[in-house]
């Protein structure tokens, strides 16, 4: 009997210690909070990547401003690697409002076989400044790619020149191209599998395409995002961000430029600019990565998480311990997470 109960228990032991190895490996795809460290090297950017081709500059709209990169994945076929020609203004191929891939039976069936899930990515800069091409964007869009999702790298107008909601309008417009059937077409893109991904100002306007992507006309026809990566975006551009636990009076300005207002108690953009207040349960999942001191506030992500959670939005919620902004939290242990919530979410 001894023999025998002590061999039940060094079973039960090893089963412990396999759910407890299995609980620690495992990476945070569904509704929780985790806390985490995270190492002070950009993974993206340790990397080399000889085999992801980067389409520069393709036009989604006329402005000089409007131009993404794509970063597309080693299977992808020669023939993609060429910039399209520009083009004024979308083609009665595509209305400015957005395009159902069911439009063009050749991409519906392309995205039944061989297409693949995409990411839009948005840089951040404060509204005012930053651009696609930076090396830490361009290595995120690179590893993206190298993981299997086509990335499609954009810029936007900028604050004070082009304040809310120009910026707002080109990511949108940017989307609407990304659905666009040629645009499905040429980078085999399954119109079902696409994301957005965005640091700073752009986790906000990410963050705001997603909430309020239930009203375009593109989501009525089927064409809606399916996640969303969120990494230390602004999400309440209220007053609520000038009270004591807020934003430095530095960027409170900033976001006062962006906004285009000279105060808050007299900005009706401000709300209309914040995703808190705006979610809704046909909200995209989440994933949000935010650091505990870094100069967006914690409670920025705390309470946008919460608002998600209550409308039943499933939230990963990944607080990195240090003052690590936006994609600076990329080390290989988030980059990793990142990508295993976008392959649960996309597919």
């Amino acid at each position: 009997m001894g023999t025998g109960r002590r061999t039940v228990l060094a079973v039960v032991g090893v089963l412990a210690a396999l759910v407890t190895v299995a609980a620690c490996s495992a990476e945070p795809t569904g509704d929780r909070n985790t806390t985490v460290t995270a190492d002070p090297v950009i993974y993206p950017l340790s990397l080399r990547y000889h085999a992801i081709d980067v389409v520069a500059d393709v036009p989604y709209g006329s402005a000089p401003l409007q131009r993404l990169d794509v970063c597309l994945p080693a299977d992808s076929p020669p023939d993609t690697t060429a910039t399209p020609t520009a083009t004024a203004a979308p083609s009665a191929e595509a209305p400015a409002s957005g395009a159902s891939a069911s439009a063009d039976p050749r991409a519906l069936a392309r995205a039944s076989s061989t297409a693949r899930p995409a990411v839009m990515m948005i840089h951040g800069g404060s509204w005012s400044h930053g651009d696609k091409a930076t090396a830490a964007y361009r290595s995120v869009c690179q590893y993206l790619a190298s993981e299997g999702f086509v990335t499609f790298n954009v810029d936007y107008r900028l604050a004070p020149t082009d304040p809310f909601p120009a910026g707002f309008d080109d990511v949108r417009r940017a989307l609407d191209w990304v659905f666009r059937p040629s645009t499905l077409e040429i980078y085999d893109v399954d119109r079902d599998r696409v994301g957005l991904f965005g640091g700073s100002a752009g986790g906000n306007l990410a963050a705001l395409l997603a909430v309020t992507d239930h009203e375009s006309p593109a989501y009525a026809e089927g064409d809606r995002i399916r996640a969303v990566v969120d990494l230390s975006g602004p999400t309440d551009l209220t007053s609520r961000s000038t009270e004591a636990d807020g934003v430095s009076a530095s960027f409170q300005r900033k976001q006062l430029l962006y906004l285009g207002c000279r105060t808050y108690s007299r900005c009706p953009a401000a709300e209309r600019a914040s995703p808190t207040s705006q979610v809704t349960a046909d909200t995209p999942p989440f994933f949000i990565g935010h650091s505990t001191d870094e100069f967006i506030p914690l409670w920025e992500s705390t309470e946008f998480a919460t608002a998600l959670r209550a409308h039943d939005v499933p939230v990963t919620f990944v607080q990195v311990e240090g003052t690590a902004h936006s994609i600076a939290q990329l080390d290989e242990a988030m980059s990793k997470r990142v990508v295993a919530f976008l392959r649960d979410r996309l597919g």
